[in-house]
């Protein structure tokens, strides 16, 4: 018998305990793995269906845990939606993941692209160019995915900080 003859000798719902056993996974990255496996759709679908109901798979806690690890990341809020939705997590999972996340954990994601944009303020050199500054953070900040009204608000009081200690000199 064939290596990949013994491989589909065990049931998706095996394989599928398999996979999630080294990590958590979307449920739509699992039925992507046992595709990839060689399982029927028929047999992908029930053993999606068994891990939900046995709770190995939750897309909604899977994006709750995202959201955790993206915010210590310093990741925003645009950049983590996308990489969610990439995983196949639905719109309605990931926004209420959002705001309970964001609700437990007293998030501001304005206060951290500020924190983000201060630590880069302070650390340039005062011969660098103000706007190229701003722009330099601004990209950064888009780049993690943050929020384009923050980054403009950002990029305002960047210009109040130069003006502060321009005027304490």
């Amino acid at each position: 018998m064939t290596e990949e003859g013994k491989k589909l000798k065990r049931s998706a719902l095996d394989a599928a305990a398999d996979i999630l056993s080294y990590r958590m996974r979307t449920a739509a990255e699992l039925a992507a793995k046992l595709k990839e496996k060689g399982y029927e759709s028929d047999e992908i679908e029930s053993a999606v269906e068994q891990m939900k109901s046995l709770r190995y798979i939750d897309d909604y806690a899977y994006a709750l845990r995202y959201f955790e690890y993206g915010f210590e990341k310093k990741r925003g809020y645009r950049r983590l939606v996308r990489e969610l939705t990439e995983k196949g997590v639905s719109a309605s999972d990931i926004e209420l993941a959002y705001e309970d996340f964001c609700y437990e954990n007293k998030v501001d994601e304005y206060e951290a692209a500020l924190e983000l944009a201060r630590t880069e303020f302070d650390r340039a050199s005062a011969s660098i160019e103000l706007d190229k500054l701003i722009a330099r953070v601004a990209r950064k900040l888009e780049s993690r995915g943050y929020r384009t009204d923050d980054i403009y608000k950002i990029m305002a009081e960047m210009r109040r900080w130069r003006d502060s200690e321009e005027q304490s000199i």
